[in-house]
Protein backbone atom coordinates (compact mmCIF):
# COMPACT_ATOMS: atom_id res chain seq x y z
CA UNK A 1 0.00 0.00 0.00
CA UNK A 2 1.26 3.49 -0.84
CA UNK A 3 1.19 5.76 2.20
CA UNK A 4 1.72 9.49 2.29
CA UNK A 5 5.28 9.89 3.53
CA UNK A 6 4.09 12.76 5.73
CA UNK A 7 1.22 10.92 7.43
CA UNK A 8 3.25 10.30 10.60
CA UNK A 9 5.74 13.16 10.34
CA UNK A 10 7.74 13.63 13.57
CA UNK A 11 5.87 10.77 15.26
CA UNK A 12 7.82 8.37 17.48
CA UNK A 13 6.61 5.02 18.71
CA UNK A 14 7.18 1.43 19.70
CA UNK A 15 6.12 -1.94 18.31
CA UNK A 16 6.41 -5.00 20.54
CA UNK A 17 6.73 -8.45 19.04
CA UNK A 18 8.56 -7.01 16.03
CA UNK A 19 11.41 -9.50 16.01
CA UNK A 20 9.79 -12.38 14.17
CA UNK A 21 11.08 -13.08 10.66
CA UNK A 22 7.69 -12.59 9.03
CA UNK A 23 4.59 -11.26 10.71
CA UNK A 24 2.42 -8.40 11.89
CA UNK A 25 5.07 -6.74 14.07
CA UNK A 26 7.67 -6.60 11.33
CA UNK A 27 5.10 -5.35 8.82
CA UNK A 28 3.95 -2.68 11.27
CA UNK A 29 7.47 -1.28 11.60
CA UNK A 30 7.95 -1.21 7.84
CA UNK A 31 4.56 0.39 7.21
CA UNK A 32 5.02 3.02 9.92
CA UNK A 33 8.37 3.91 8.38
CA UNK A 34 6.80 4.24 4.93
CA UNK A 35 4.17 6.53 6.45
CA UNK A 36 6.89 8.92 7.59
CA UNK A 37 7.40 8.07 11.27
CA UNK A 38 10.49 9.72 12.71
CA UNK A 39 11.51 6.71 14.80
CA UNK A 40 10.18 3.27 15.67
CA UNK A 41 11.50 1.02 18.43
CA UNK A 42 11.20 -2.58 17.24
CA UNK A 43 11.24 -4.76 20.35
CA UNK A 44 11.23 -8.47 21.08
CA UNK A 45 12.93 -11.19 23.11
CA UNK A 46 15.58 -11.51 20.40
CA UNK A 47 16.86 -9.05 17.82
CA UNK A 48 18.27 -11.56 15.33
CA UNK A 49 15.89 -10.38 12.58
CA UNK A 50 16.06 -6.64 13.29
CA UNK A 51 19.16 -5.83 11.15
CA UNK A 52 17.42 -7.12 8.03
CA UNK A 53 14.35 -5.06 8.94
CA UNK A 54 16.48 -1.95 9.35
CA UNK A 55 18.02 -2.63 5.96
CA UNK A 56 14.60 -3.03 4.34
CA UNK A 57 13.52 0.33 5.75
CA UNK A 58 16.70 1.94 4.46
CA UNK A 59 16.37 0.31 1.03
CA UNK A 60 12.83 1.68 0.78
CA UNK A 61 14.25 5.19 1.04
CA UNK A 62 12.69 5.88 4.44
CA UNK A 63 14.34 8.32 6.82
CA UNK A 64 12.77 6.61 9.83
CA UNK A 65 15.20 5.48 12.51
CA UNK A 66 14.46 1.89 13.48
CA UNK A 67 15.91 0.98 16.87
CA UNK A 68 16.09 -2.61 18.03
CA UNK A 69 15.50 -3.16 21.75
CA UNK A 70 15.27 -6.30 23.84
CA UNK A 71 11.98 -6.32 25.71
CA UNK A 72 10.20 -8.95 27.74
CA UNK A 73 6.72 -7.45 27.62
CA UNK A 74 5.76 -9.11 30.89
CA UNK A 75 8.44 -7.11 32.71
CA UNK A 76 7.39 -3.84 34.28
CA UNK A 77 11.02 -2.80 34.72
CA UNK A 78 11.99 -3.49 31.10
CA UNK A 79 8.90 -1.74 29.77
CA UNK A 80 9.66 1.38 31.80
CA UNK A 81 13.32 1.25 30.78
CA UNK A 82 12.60 1.17 27.04
CA UNK A 83 10.05 3.98 27.34
CA UNK A 84 12.50 6.11 29.33
CA UNK A 85 15.09 5.56 26.60
CA UNK A 86 12.61 6.74 23.97
CA UNK A 87 11.77 9.88 25.94
CA UNK A 88 15.45 10.58 26.67
CA UNK A 89 16.30 10.25 22.97
CA UNK A 90 13.30 11.85 21.27
CA UNK A 91 11.35 13.61 24.01
CA UNK A 92 8.04 12.09 22.97
CA UNK A 93 5.97 8.96 22.43
CA UNK A 94 3.11 9.07 19.94
CA UNK A 95 2.09 5.47 19.31
CA UNK A 96 2.45 2.18 21.14
CA UNK A 97 1.63 -1.10 19.40
CA UNK A 98 1.19 -3.81 22.04
CA UNK A 99 1.60 -6.58 19.51
CA UNK A 100 3.68 -9.26 21.22
CA UNK A 101 2.06 -12.64 21.58
CA UNK A 102 2.20 -16.30 20.64
CA UNK A 103 -0.17 -18.99 19.47
CA UNK A 104 0.70 -22.38 20.91
CA UNK A 105 -2.45 -24.50 21.03
CA UNK A 106 -3.18 -26.65 24.08
CA UNK A 107 -6.37 -28.46 24.95
CA UNK A 108 -8.06 -27.60 28.23
CA UNK A 109 -6.99 -31.04 29.49
CA UNK A 110 -3.34 -30.24 28.74
CA UNK A 111 -3.39 -26.66 30.05
CA UNK A 112 -1.94 -26.23 33.51
CA UNK A 113 -2.07 -23.07 35.60
CA UNK A 114 1.58 -22.25 34.90
CA UNK A 115 1.03 -22.16 31.15
CA UNK A 116 -2.25 -20.27 31.55
CA UNK A 117 -0.55 -17.61 33.69
CA UNK A 118 2.27 -17.32 31.16
CA UNK A 119 -0.17 -16.68 28.31
CA UNK A 120 -2.08 -14.10 30.34
CA UNK A 121 1.15 -12.35 31.30
CA UNK A 122 2.42 -12.16 27.72
CA UNK A 123 -0.82 -11.08 26.08
CA UNK A 124 -2.87 -9.34 28.78
CA UNK A 125 -0.53 -8.06 31.51
CA UNK A 126 1.70 -6.62 28.77
CA UNK A 127 -1.23 -4.54 27.52
CA UNK A 128 -1.81 -3.19 31.03
CA UNK A 129 1.85 -2.14 31.14
CA UNK A 130 1.51 -0.52 27.72
CA UNK A 131 -1.55 1.41 28.86
CA UNK A 132 -0.08 2.53 32.18
CA UNK A 133 3.47 3.41 31.21
CA UNK A 134 2.84 4.11 27.54
CA UNK A 135 0.15 6.51 28.71
CA UNK A 136 2.65 8.19 31.04
CA UNK A 137 5.19 8.55 28.23
CA UNK A 138 2.61 10.06 25.88
CA UNK A 139 2.09 12.81 28.44
CA UNK A 140 5.70 13.98 28.08
CA UNK A 141 5.65 17.23 26.15
CA UNK A 142 8.20 19.31 24.30
CA UNK A 143 8.43 22.22 21.90
CA UNK A 144 7.56 19.86 19.04
CA UNK A 145 4.76 18.23 21.05
CA UNK A 146 3.22 20.93 23.27
CA UNK A 147 0.45 18.80 24.79
CA UNK A 148 -0.16 15.16 25.69
CA UNK A 149 -1.58 12.90 23.00
CA UNK A 150 -1.12 9.49 21.48
CA UNK A 151 -2.56 6.27 20.19
CA UNK A 152 -2.24 2.88 21.87
CA UNK A 153 -3.13 -0.13 19.73
CA UNK A 154 -3.21 -3.73 20.90
CA UNK A 155 -3.28 -6.80 18.70
CA UNK A 156 -6.30 -8.79 19.82
CA UNK A 157 -7.72 -11.70 17.80
CA UNK A 158 -10.90 -13.13 16.40
CA UNK A 159 -10.20 -15.83 19.00
CA UNK A 160 -11.42 -13.28 21.51
CA UNK A 161 -14.88 -13.32 19.96
CA UNK A 162 -15.11 -16.93 18.72
CA UNK A 163 -14.51 -20.16 20.61
CA UNK A 164 -13.24 -22.54 17.95
CA UNK A 165 -10.18 -20.55 16.91
CA UNK A 166 -7.61 -21.15 19.63
CA UNK A 167 -7.17 -22.51 23.14
CA UNK A 168 -8.64 -21.14 26.38
CA UNK A 169 -5.47 -19.29 27.43
CA UNK A 170 -5.09 -17.42 24.15
CA UNK A 171 -8.81 -16.74 23.75
CA UNK A 172 -9.12 -15.44 27.31
CA UNK A 173 -6.18 -13.07 26.94
CA UNK A 174 -7.42 -11.72 23.61
CA UNK A 175 -10.99 -11.27 24.84
CA UNK A 176 -9.66 -9.47 27.90
CA UNK A 177 -7.66 -6.87 25.99
CA UNK A 178 -10.67 -6.05 23.84
CA UNK A 179 -12.53 -5.31 27.07
CA UNK A 180 -9.67 -3.49 28.77
CA UNK A 181 -9.48 -0.88 26.05
CA UNK A 182 -12.99 0.33 26.92
CA UNK A 183 -12.01 1.36 30.43
CA UNK A 184 -8.58 2.54 29.33
CA UNK A 185 -10.03 4.84 26.69
CA UNK A 186 -11.99 6.62 29.43
CA UNK A 187 -9.06 6.75 31.84
CA UNK A 188 -6.77 8.23 29.17
CA UNK A 189 -9.30 10.54 27.55
CA UNK A 190 -8.25 13.61 29.55
CA UNK A 191 -4.74 13.07 28.18
CA UNK A 192 -5.99 12.94 24.57
CA UNK A 193 -4.82 9.35 24.20
CA UNK A 194 -6.88 6.97 22.08
CA UNK A 195 -6.98 3.21 22.64
CA UNK A 196 -8.07 0.67 20.04
CA UNK A 197 -7.47 -2.95 19.14
CA UNK A 198 -7.12 -4.92 15.94
CA UNK A 199 -8.47 -8.47 15.99
CA UNK A 200 -6.99 -10.42 13.08
CA UNK A 201 -8.07 -13.84 11.97
CA UNK A 202 -5.56 -16.35 10.63
CA UNK A 203 -2.63 -14.43 9.15
CA UNK A 204 0.22 -15.58 6.92
CA UNK A 205 2.98 -15.18 9.47
CA UNK A 206 5.73 -17.02 11.28
CA UNK A 207 3.84 -17.14 14.59
CA UNK A 208 3.09 -20.82 14.09
CA UNK A 209 6.80 -21.53 13.72
CA UNK A 210 8.09 -19.20 16.43
CA UNK A 211 5.56 -19.76 19.21
CA UNK A 212 7.21 -22.98 20.39
CA UNK A 213 10.43 -21.02 20.89
CA UNK A 214 8.53 -18.33 22.81
CA UNK A 215 7.01 -20.88 25.16
CA UNK A 216 10.30 -22.71 25.71
CA UNK A 217 12.30 -19.51 26.08
CA UNK A 218 14.57 -20.29 23.14
CA UNK A 219 15.55 -17.68 20.55
CA UNK A 220 13.89 -18.00 17.18
CA UNK A 221 15.97 -17.42 14.08
CA UNK A 222 14.15 -19.29 11.33
CA UNK A 223 14.10 -17.22 8.17
CA UNK A 224 10.73 -17.03 6.47
CA UNK A 225 9.54 -14.97 3.55
CA UNK A 226 6.42 -14.40 1.51
CA UNK A 227 7.21 -17.36 -0.73
CA UNK A 228 7.23 -20.01 1.98
CA UNK A 229 5.15 -18.47 4.77
CA UNK A 230 1.97 -20.18 3.56
CA UNK A 231 3.71 -23.57 3.51
CA UNK A 232 4.96 -23.13 7.06
CA UNK A 233 1.52 -21.97 8.18
CA UNK A 234 -0.14 -25.01 6.64
CA UNK A 235 2.39 -27.52 8.00
CA UNK A 236 2.40 -26.22 11.56
CA UNK A 237 -1.29 -25.36 11.89
CA UNK A 238 -2.59 -28.18 9.72
CA UNK A 239 -4.89 -25.68 8.03
CA UNK A 240 -5.32 -24.91 4.35
CA UNK A 241 -7.37 -21.95 3.23
CA UNK A 242 -10.22 -22.80 0.90
CA UNK A 243 -10.64 -19.59 -1.05
CA UNK A 244 -13.95 -20.52 -2.58
CA UNK A 245 -15.36 -17.87 -0.25
CA UNK A 246 -13.76 -14.56 0.63
CA UNK A 247 -14.08 -15.26 4.34
CA UNK A 248 -11.66 -18.17 3.99
CA UNK A 249 -8.78 -16.14 2.57
CA UNK A 250 -5.75 -15.71 4.83
CA UNK A 251 -4.48 -12.11 4.76
CA UNK A 252 -0.88 -10.96 4.52
CA UNK A 253 0.58 -9.27 7.63
CA UNK A 254 0.75 -5.95 5.79
CA UNK A 255 -3.05 -5.91 5.59
CA UNK A 256 -3.15 -5.71 9.38
CA UNK A 257 -0.32 -3.19 9.37
CA UNK A 258 -2.39 -0.96 7.07
CA UNK A 259 -5.05 -0.78 9.77
CA UNK A 260 -2.33 -0.08 12.31
CA UNK A 261 -1.00 2.90 10.37
CA UNK A 262 -4.54 4.25 10.14
CA UNK A 263 -5.04 3.93 13.90
CA UNK A 264 -1.66 5.52 14.67
CA UNK A 265 -2.40 8.51 12.46
CA UNK A 266 -4.77 11.45 12.73
CA UNK A 267 -6.89 9.88 9.98
CA UNK A 268 -8.50 7.88 12.79
CA UNK A 269 -8.95 10.82 15.17
CA UNK A 270 -12.62 9.90 15.70
CA UNK A 271 -11.90 6.22 16.35
CA UNK A 272 -11.53 5.37 20.03
CA UNK A 273 -12.32 2.33 22.23
CA UNK A 274 -12.97 0.11 19.21
CA UNK A 275 -12.07 -3.51 18.51
CA UNK A 276 -11.63 -3.79 14.75
CA UNK A 277 -12.08 -7.38 13.61
CA UNK A 278 -9.94 -8.00 10.52
CA UNK A 279 -10.64 -11.63 9.64
CA UNK A 280 -11.94 -11.40 6.06
CA UNK A 281 -15.42 -12.01 7.49
CA UNK A 282 -14.61 -15.40 9.03
CA UNK A 283 -16.40 -14.85 12.33
CA UNK A 284 -19.47 -13.54 10.51
CA UNK A 285 -19.49 -16.67 8.37
CA UNK A 286 -19.60 -18.81 11.54
CA UNK A 287 -20.54 -22.27 10.28
CA UNK A 288 -19.66 -21.47 6.69
CA UNK A 289 -21.83 -23.36 4.25
CA UNK A 290 -22.68 -26.19 6.64
CA UNK A 291 -26.13 -24.73 7.36
CA UNK A 292 -27.08 -22.62 4.36
CA UNK A 293 -25.48 -24.93 1.74
CA UNK A 294 -23.05 -23.77 -0.97
CA UNK A 295 -23.45 -20.14 -1.99
CA UNK A 296 -23.11 -19.38 -5.69
CA UNK A 297 -21.11 -16.35 -6.88
CA UNK A 298 -23.13 -13.27 -7.86
CA UNK A 299 -23.84 -12.71 -11.55
CA UNK A 300 -22.49 -9.59 -13.30
CA UNK A 301 -24.97 -6.77 -13.89
CA UNK A 302 -26.35 -7.15 -17.38
CA UNK A 303 -25.85 -4.19 -19.76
Amino acid sequence: MAYSSTLLTNKVGIVTGAGSPFGIGRSLVMSLALAGAKAVYATDLTLVNIPSLQQEVKDAGCLCQVHGAILDVTSEEQTISVLKEIIATYGRLDFFFANAGFGYYKTLEDTDSKYYDFAINVMQRSFFLALKYGGNAMCNTSEEKPRPSGSIIVTSSMAGVAGAISDISYSTAKAAVAGMLKSASVQLSASRIRVNSIAPGFIKSSIAATSASTVSGAAFDEKLNKDNAQDVFDKVMGYHAEEKYYYNRIPEPVEIANIGVFLASDLSAAVNAQNIVADSGKTAAAFGETIIAPVKPMKPLEP
